[in-house]
């Protein structure tokens, strides 16, 4: 059962996310997006520091310069880059072409894990991603090809494709460090470094702009911060540790299944067959995904540290040197 509370995490976080745009979009009429962004993680590191300092746990606060430097990384590519970029885009491209190319996401995190961190999928695995691709490309395209063949980029396109590889790099920071820094300290801090470059570049931007202000425009806030900010960044940074980057990424692809979920059920929309279709593709190649064995690339001087983030793989190749 505890090995099921990890994809249990991965799952919750991502229908969270999956209604996340929808509020985005609201509030992105009232703040400008840095100004959305840099007050959203303000927030929610407020929260956790807090929540650190009252119960007790100030020392996990102490770290290495080191961690904190990943820590800073994570907060610029994930918070105001990934976040930025997303609110910036949704600006000057359509949806539909932001959700197909947020299809990118695992895939370029499979890459890159396999680049920085010696992570590789088993062709199963990798199967797994393509049929969970094509579920995606058939929700959001409702199953037209000319969809895929009309499609044109734009600067909004190209700030969706620099967001989801951003979104994939912060993946990949979060599993270095794991053994390092728990998910609460983790956020907290990650998340004052990603407010702070959010101000810092809106302040020399002359981008941290108030639109209009309303009542919508609050519930949208406080949506975006307690529950796709505060509760998922702690549950999906906490997952990625459990189960490694290329499987959590994988969960990514249900995101465009819970956004069409939630445009059925809040904003009138039609479903489609071809998002049923999509839908059995997604959660079929997420399942085929989890499955698979991750494969760690050997490298002596750290061998043993990524098999200990990794117990499944460290026994199993335990047995495999006893049959030898």
């Amino acid at each position: 059962m505890s090995n099921a509370k990890p994809y249990a995490m991965l799952v919750l976080v991502t229908v969270i996310w999956g209604a996340t745009p929808a509020c985005g979009k609201i509030l992105s009429t009232s703040l400008s997006p840095l100004l959305i962004t840099g007050l959203r993680f303000a927030c929610i590191a407020v929260v956790l520091f807090l929540w650190l300092l009252l119960s007790g746990q100030r020392a996990q606060l102490k770290m290495p310069r080191r961690t904190l430097l990943l820590l800073a990384l994570m907060g610029f590519v994930g918070i105001t880059v990934h976040n930025g970029l997303l609110f910036t885009g949704l600006h000057y491209t359509t949806a539909t072409n932001a959700v197909l190319i947020e299809s990118i996401g695992p895939t370029a995190t499979t890459v890159l894990a396999f680049i920085f961190i010696g992570e590789r999928l088993t062709k199963l695995g990798w199967l797994g991603i393509l049929v969970s691709c094509v579920g995606a490309l058939c929700i959001v395209t409702k199953g037209s090809l000319d969809v895929l063949l009309q499609l044109r980029f734009n600067v909004g396109d190209i700030l969706i494709v620099i967001c989801e590889v951003a979104w994939s790099l912060y993946i990949i920071l979060g599993w270095q460090t794991h053994g390092k820094v728990k998910a609460a300290p983790l956020n907290a801090v990650s998340g004052a470094f990603g407010a702070a470059f959010c101000f810092l570049v809106g302040a020399l931007t002359g981008s941290l702009e108030v639109y209009s202000w309303s009542n919508t425009a609050l519930y949208g806030f406080l949506y975006l911060t307690i529950c796709s900010g505060l509760i998922a960044f702690m549950g999906w940074n906490w997952a990625v540790t459990k189960v490694g980057a290329s499987k959590a990424g994988a969960f990514v692809y249900i995101v465009p299944l819970t956004g069409a979920l939630v445009g059925v059920l809040f904003l009138g929309e039609s479903l489609h067959i071809s998002q049923i279709i999509g839908a059995g593709l997604i959660m079929g190649g997420v399942a085929v995904t989890v499955r698979s064995k991750v494969t760690i690339r050997q490298d002596k001087a750290r061998n043993e540290d990524l098999l200990e983030k990794f117990p499944e793989l460290k026994a199993e190749m335990s047995k495999d040197s006893l049959k030898g």
